[in-house]
C-alpha cells in the first residue's frame, strides 16, 4: 500500500463524480453496488488482470472523502488468509482516496428471500461461523455481523466481509462508538461493549430471521415470534441450540464462534448437513452435550438426585420426574437401578421398607417391611397433615398418601413451570419433567 503522511489520511482532491467508465487507476467503474454507513460499493473492471471486482471507496462527507475508516479496517484485516473471510485483492490510494479492492460475489444474503431453505440457510451460517471462529482466534470482533455483510457466491461458497468497525481484542475490550447495524445488535454491544459473544448473538438472530422468516426483537424473549414454525422446521436440538445462542445473558451463550459452530453442527439433523458445510479438524471435535451434561451435573446433581440415565437420550434424570426432561420419554424405568431399597410395582421408582406408600404416585401402597428408618436417609420437608418427612420433588406424603402441600420452588433452579409451578430450568431442559408441559 502507498505511505501516506501520519497527520491525516483525508483526501485532499474533491471526490470524483463516478459515471460508467470512468477511470480510478487501473480500474473503470461500470455501476454501483450500494453504499453503507462510512463506504460505498462499486462494480468494476480490473483493466490489468481482465477480472470484474467490487471497489470499496469512502463516502463523501462535507465534499472529501474521508480516507480513516477504510484505511482502519485494511489493516484489520490485511493479514486474515481463510476461505470464507471476503479476500482482500489490493488496497492502495488512488488520487488521494482510499480504494479496497475484493471479489466480487453473486449477491449478499439480504437480496435473499426471508424465509428460505433450513438446509440451505445452514449452510450458510456454518461458512460465516468457521470465517469468524478464525478471526475471533486472531482476536478480532467483527462487530457488524448482518445479511448484508454475507456474500454469496455461484459454487455454494459464503464470506464473511466489512469489518469496518471490527475491534481488536488486546487486554480488556474497549468502548466502542458505533454500535452495529440496528436490528443484529446484541444488549451489551449496544451498549459499546462488544465481545465474541456478541458476533454469536447476530449470527443466532440472522439463523433464526431465515428460518421463520422472523427477526426477533428487544427484548429478545424467548419464546420469541416465528417459535412455532422454528419447531415445525427444525428439531428440538436446533431449537435449544438457538435459545441458549440468543440468551440475553452473555455469560450464558457460547464463548465464540468456534464453540457456537461445533454445536449447531452437533444440532443439524444428518439429512441437512449434505450441503456446504465445513469439517472440524479432529482437535477440534468437541463434545458440547457432554460439555453441557456435565455442567448440569454439577450445578444440579446433589438437588434433584441425579442417578439415573434416560433409556431414549441418555440425559440424566432422576426417580422423582414423570418424564425425561430432554426428550420426554416415559419408558424409563428404575426396578433394576433404584437407589432404594424396594421398588414400587406400579410406577416402576424406588421407595422405603419403612413407608407404607409410593410418593411418586397415586396407586402404589403396600405393607411396610421393616419398622426400622433406613440410616442415611436426608428429607426436605414434612407433610403439613402428618408431619411426615418428606424429600424433594415427592408428590405425596409416604406416611398418609396426601398430596404435596405446596409446589416445590427449589434453588438453585431459577425458573418456575407456568402449569405445575414447580421448579424448572429451561437453559437445559426442554419438557417440565414433573408436568409434562413443553419449555420451549
Amino acid at each position: 500500500m502507498t505511505k501516506t503522511s501520519n497527520k491525516t489520511t483525508r483526501s485532499k482532491h474533491i471526490s470524483l463524480d463516478f459515471r460508467r467508465g470512468t477511470r480510478l487507476g487501473k480500474y473503470r467503474i461500470e455501476k454501483s453496488l450500494g453504499q453503507g454507513g462510512s463506504c460505498e460499493v462499486w462494480q468494476a473492471r480490473d483493466t490489468v488482470e481482465g477480472i470484474w471486482v467490487a471497489l470499496k471507496i469512502p463516502n463523501i462527507v462535507n465534499g472529501l472523502r474521508n480516507n480513516d475508516q477504510l484505511l482502519r479496517e485494511i489493516r484489520l484485516i490485511s493479514k486474515l488468509r481463510h476461505p470464507h473471510i471476503m479476500p482482500v485483492r489490493n488496497a492502495d490510494i488512488i488520487n488521494g482516496h482510499a480504494v479496497l479492492a475484493t471479489e466480487l460475489s453473486v449477491k449478499t444474503l439480504d437480496d435473499c428471500s426471508r424465509p428460505m431453505s433450513v438446509k440451505k440457510i445452514i449452510s450458510i451460517i456454518a461458512q460465516v461461523l468457521d470465517g469468524l471462529a478464525y478471526a475471533h482466534r486472531h482476536r478480532l470482533v467483527h462487530c457488524d455481523v448482518t445479511p448484508g455483510n454475507i456474500f454469496l457466491f455461484p459454487d455454494g461458497k459464503a464470506a464473511l466481509g466489512d469489518f469496518g468497525i471490527g475491534q481488536r481484542v488486546v487486554g480488556r475490550m474497549k468502548t466502542v462508538d458505533d454500535f452495529g447495524t440496528p436490528g443484529y445488535v446484541s444488549p451489551e454491544q449496544a451498549y459499546g461493549k462488544p465481545t465474541f459473544r456478541s458476533d454469536c448473538f447476530a449470527v443466532a438472530l440472522i439463523l433464526y430471521e431465515y428460518i421463520t422468516g422472523t427477526l426477533p426483537r428487544w427484548p429478545f424473549s424467548w419464546p420469541a415470534r416465528g417459535h412455532a414454525r422454528l419447531r415445525q422446521k427444525t428439531s428440538l436440538s436446533m431449537v435449544q441450540f438457538l435459545k441458549q445462542a440468543l440468551e440475553i445473558d452473555p455469560a450464558k451463550r457460547f464463548a465464540n464462534a468456534e464453540q457456537m459452530l461445533a454445536a449447531l453442527l452437533q444440532a443439524t439433523p444428518r439429512k441437512l448437513q449434505n450441503g456446504y458445510i465445513p469439517k472440524l479438524k479432529q482437535a477440534d471435535k468437541v463434545d458440547w452435550k457432554q460439555m453441557r451434561r456435565n455442567a448440569f451435573l454439577r450445578r444440579y446433581g446433589r438437588t434433584l438426585s441425579l442417578g439415573q440415565k434416560c433409556i431414549d437420550c441418555g440425559e440424566p434424570i432422576s426417580e422423582a420426574m414423570q418424564i425425561c426432561p430432554w426428550c420426554s420419554s416415559e419408558r424409563n424405568r428404575f426396578d433394576a437401578t433404584t437407589n432404594f431399597t424396594h421398588y414400587c410395582p406400579d410406577c416402576h421408582r424406588g421407595v422405603l421398607g419403612e413407608w407404607p406408600y409410593c410418593p411418586w404416585c397415586h396407586r402404589g401402597s403396600f405393607e411396610p417391611s421393616s419398622d426400622k428408618p433406613t440410616p442415611n436417609v436426608r428429607y426436605n420437608a414434612h407433610c403439613r397433615h402428618c408431619n411426615g418427612k418428606m424429600m424433594r420433588f415427592m408428590r405425596y406424603c409416604p406416611w398418609c398418601h396426601r398430596k404435596a402441600n405446596r409446589p416445590w420452588q427449589v434453588k438453585p433452579l431459577p425458573e418456575i413451570c407456568c402449569k405445575c409451578y414447580w421448579s424448572v430450568d429451561s437453559n437445559y431442559w426442554n419438557y417440565c419433567p414433573w408436568c409434562r408441559q413443553s419449555l420451549l
